[in-house]
């Protein structure tokens, strides 16, 4: 099993305050700074666990198996009906599980699902390379504004899914649980399959929220490429160079990249708005909810607005640069041309006086 060791601090400073959070993490934790598995910063968080939540979370891992849930984005959107097609010419077991929005794609080690609208696939209980290398290679015709391999965005997590009444029960009774939904231990996923249907909705619900999070990283890593360009030149301004040598199509560039980005962000997907099937199933719903404020996507979505909203004005900066490099080039030429006239007149005028002073003296 791998365990990812980075996590946000928020969870545990929400629940015991800031200086108990500092004493905790002191004494009973150590953080790492490595991973095996290279995946975006934006998907890093660090996290220092309560320590009932590490002791029950251990408990588990101990008496259940644990899996891996693999969110990978490899595009901007699916065609579903393009998918289905192709995975039927194949004979795969698919199900349009959720019309125009999630398709349910069926194994023998475990299930995969399509989110058509993140642009997403979502392994259950297959591993990353395989989802990789097998079955993303499969639909890669039906992506839509499809990333290169170097862009994909991987999100992973570990769950235990409960199969049988007597596994709920002991979950219940050790995490002092009324309820028999699904939910979160930390970073650990509790799926209850032991209905015949929630199992598969509650994967659907935690599944929306990590496709959501790998979209947001890749949009997050296209700011971040802008900021670094960009910030070359800003640098240069900052000196007093104001001959970047930067035309007007880099600027234009600059521009509809970042308007590319905040309309995939806030208008084109779904990324601030609750699914419309979470209305309706509160259960869902909550799942939704607490695995988005788990991936912390509020703040990283303002994070990144605000990050729009400063090269929106550095672009603005870098219009007025040009513009007025533009007047001082046009009022330079106008100069010349007055100076030029000026040379003509003066030696029209030495013509004339010449002129005279011949004619004088013939006379």
């Amino acid at each position: 099993m791998f365990l990812r060791p980075q996590f946000i601090l928020r969870s545990l400073t929400r629940n015991l305050g800031s200086t108990a959070v500092l004493g905790v993490a002191q004494k009973n934790f150590k953080i790492s700074n490595s991973s095996a598995i290279s995946s975006s910063k934006y998907l890093r968080r660090s996290i220092v666990k309560q320590p009932q939540i590490k002791e029950l979370t251990n408990k588990l891992v101990e008496n259940f198996k644990v899996s891996s849930c693999t969110s990978v984005t490899t595009s901007e959107r699916y065609d579903l009906d393009k998918c289905y097609d192709i995975l039927v010419k194949k004979n795969f077991k698919i199900t349009k599980l959720i019309p125009n929005e999630v398709l349910l794609l069926e194994f023998e080690k475990g299930t995969v699902f399509i989110m058509g609208s993140d642009g997403a696939t979502v392994s259950w209980g297959i591993e990353e390379n395989v989802l990789r290398s097998e079955i993303i290679p499969l639909i890669e015709n039906a992506c839509i504004n499809p990333l290169s391999e170097n862009e994909f965005e991987i999100e992973d997590m570990d769950y235990i899914e409960l199969r049988k009444s007597e596994d709920l029960s002991f979950v219940q009774d050790i995490c002092d649980r009324e309820d028999d939904n699904s939910f979160l231990l930390g970073d650990l996923i509790m799926i209850n399959s032991v209905g015949p249907l929630y199992g598969v909705m509650d994967k659907v619900a935690f599944s929306s929220g990590l496709s959501r999070s790998t979209m947001l990283a890749v949009l997050e890593n296209k700011m971040e490429t802008h900021i670094k360009e960009t910030r070359k030149v800003t640098e240069k301004i900052s000196k007093g160079v104001t001959n970047t040598k930067m035309k007007e199509k880099d600027v234009l560039r600059f521009i509809g990249r970042l308007f590319m980005i905040r309309g995939q962000l806030n208008l084109y997907s779904e990324l601030i708005e609750t699914p419309d099937l979470y209305w309706s199933e509160t259960q869902l719903e909550e799942i939704f909810k607490k695995i988005s404020n788990y991936l912390d996507m509020k703040p990283r979505i303002s994070i990144l607005n605000s990050k729009l909203d400063y090269s929106t004005e550095e672009c603005r900066l870098l219009i007025s640069l040009l513009n007025e490099r533009k007047s001082s080039f046009l009022e330079w030429i106008i100069i010349y041309l007055i100076a030029f006239e000026l040379f003509f007149e003066l030696y029209h005028y030495y013509e004339r006086k010449k002129y005279e002073k011949d004619y004088v003296n013939i006379n």
